[in-house]
């Protein structure tokens, strides 16, 4: 009982730790996005406000995802007995994520906000060129001397008065696709997790329990090899490989794809979880017979 009561506050401390540090890095990037436009809005760089439930909303399916994988692994360094293990993470986490939705909920009725100050200012100095334009002075004064830019002209001088249109300043490296694909993913799967949960808690329940029923099953690649930290990454992998499909699965023309081989079996929307739960079963089922076979081999 005491391996499981650490269990459960591991997974409680983990699903927490991943939602903040989501919190803090979207109000990051959505802070930077800010202070990379250019003309900046009045008033900008006094004050910057993020709204927190957007940001928890999106963290929700990392925390789900990352707090099942960190838990698989906590329970094989701790020896808990995998059947065990899965009935426990399966509860927890479903308990934890409704939790936040319904925390979510409350938030979004007072209006919660998070303010920091603004952006640091002057990121653009004279000599800045954006919009086929040159600015001689200062851009960020109410109406800086500019020079138009033309192809294979010279430049020509601009009297003060007419601001371009507001662009994004070019100091961040393109992003690379691996990065672009997971967090376009996380995104999707944050609004279909969202989409379930607004339908009812019973539909949440089937959706993110069959979700997580797939995951737990991937168990048996968090004991691959003797490393610890070797067994994180196969099951990051494989945890990656999940999103992907569940992005695929959810996709509009997917499932009218399986609603027509399906026909009146069942209804179109249960599609995503029947699959995440036939596919956990199969994977149950292998796991349960190799186990079987490797006591008889070691029985002689």
């Amino acid at each position: 009982m005491k391996n499981f009561a650490k269990l459960i506050l591991f997974l409680g401390l983990s699903f927490i730790g991943v939602l903040i540090l989501g919190v803090l890095l979207a109000l990051l990037s959505d802070w930077a996005n800010t202070a990379l436009i250019f003309p900046p809005e009045r008033g900008i760089f006094e004050v910057f406000t993020g709204n927190i439930t957007v940001y928890l909303r999106s963290s929700i399916p990392v925390a789900f995802y990352l707090t099942i994988l960190l838990g698989l692994n906590y329970a094989v360094i701790r020896r808990i007995v995998y059947p065990a293990a899965f009935a426990v993470i399966l509860f927890v986490i479903l308990a934890l994520s409704g939790a936040a939705y319904f925390s979510l909920e409350a938030l979004h009725r007072t209006g919660f906000t998070i303010t920091v100050k603004g952006p640091p200012t002057e990121l653009a100095q004279a000599g800045f060129i954006t919009n086929q334009r040159v600015f001689l002075e200062n851009p960020y004064k109410p109406d800086p001397v500019m020079a138009l830019v033309s192809p294979g002209e010279s430049l020509h001088f601009q009297s003060p008065g007419s601001f371009p249109t507001q662009a994004q300043l070019p100091f961040f490296t393109e992003q690379s696709r691996f990065f672009s694909v997971i967090n376009r993913d996380i995104s999707h799967s944050s609004r279909v997790f969202s989409a379930w949960f607004n339908s009812g808690l019973v539909s949440y329940g089937v959706y993110a329990g069959s979700l997580a029923a797939f995951l737990l099953s991937l168990g048996c690649l968090v004991n691959i090899s003797f490393w610890s930290l070797a067994n994180v990454f196969f099951g990051a992998l494989a945890f990656r490989g999940v999103l992907a499909l569940e992005n695929f699965l959810n996709q509009p023309h997917i499932h009218q794809i399986f609603a027509s081989f399906a026909g009146n079996l069942f209804n179109e929307r249960l599609i995503s979880p029947f699959i995440f739960c036939t596919l956990s079963i199969l994977i149950l089922l292998y796991s349960g017979l190799v186990y079987l076979a490797r006591g008889r081999i070691s029985d002689g």
